[in-house]
């Protein structure tokens, strides 16, 4: 009888302890007060105003700078922080493919940058000279955006695509011999006077010292391209995250983002 007891008694403390372990590992950082937040130096107002919005619910938020493009994204990935705004949608999709990861964008997306064909020596794309160089960002999702880019304005032709994303291999047809210099991008824009042109965002046109404005060309497709708070999909609906956006889209936080960015990035309604 006493075996009985003991046995039963031990198995009713291991299903305690896994139904804790089960109750613990639901969503780690639903409710957690303390957030660490990453940004690339251009986001970082917005973790900025999140702070500021959040405090009065008790959080204490710590803003993390990264200084490349993919590393905010490796943070949130590995636990390092818990939420990021950096990169866009059709990128994180990207990433997560690549590196098993389950990031998702919290809705409703917040905003979406102005991507287009900048040049510091000419002021039409008729012209381009042959052998042109162009500098575009080198990861496959921009890489692939710029090539449609270039498609789109009538500068090359492409093939029927085949995989994920359009590569160089996939031009087809290419009367000016363009050459495609591939960049990080966020080191695109320091080739602005080494190449023919460059595809870019406004932004980092703008911080270059150039004017954001005097664009070739346009991708008609920008607003495919939404930004805003990126966390892992545990956190999409916690509290804090939820909270975050609400703080975001504040008539307040609008006005600061738009005398902030100057149409150098533009608001979702």
């Amino acid at each position: 009888m006493c075996r009985i007891v003991v046995r039963l008694t031990v198995v009713l403390l291991i299903t305690v302890s896994l139904l804790g372990l089960a109750a613990c590992g639901k969503s780690p950082s639903a409710d957690r007060k303390e957030l660490k937040l990453g940004c690339l130096a251009y986001s970082e107002p917005m973790l900025q105003w999140i702070k500021e919005g959040l405090a009065p619910g008790g959080y204490k938020v710590e803003i993390v700078m990264f200084d490349a493009n993919q590393l905010p994204a490796t943070a949130l990935k590995d636990r390092s922080i818990d939420g990021v705004i950096a990169n866009h949608r059709p990128w994180i999709l990207t990433f997560n493919k690549e590196n098993n990861a389950d990031l998702e964008m919290v809705q409703p997306y917040h905003y979406y940058s102005f991507f287009a064909i900048y040049s510091a020596k000419h002021k039409k794309l008729e012209d381009l000279p042959l052998n042109a160089q162009i500098a575009v960002p080198g990861d496959p999702t921009n890489l692939s955006r710029s090539l449609i880019i270039l498609k789109e304005a009538g500068v090359i032709t492409l093939k029927e695509k085949t995989g994920p994303f359009y590569t160089v291999l996939d031009i087809k047809d290419n009367p000016k011999k363009i050459r495609i210099v591939e960049t990080e991008i966020t080191q695109t824009v320091r080739n602005m006077q080494d190449v023919d042109a460059l595809i870019a965002t406004a932004y980092f046109v703008s911080e270059a010292g150039k004017d954001g404005d005097a664009y070739l060309f346009e991708d008609p497709h920008n607003k495919d391209y939404a930004l805003g708070l990126i966390v892992r999909k545990e956190d999409v609906n916690s509290p804090w995250a939820q909270e975050a956006i609400k703080v975001l889209r504040t008539e307040q936080n609008r006005k600061r983002f738009n005398d902030q960015y100057k149409g150098k990035f533009k608001l979702f309604e």
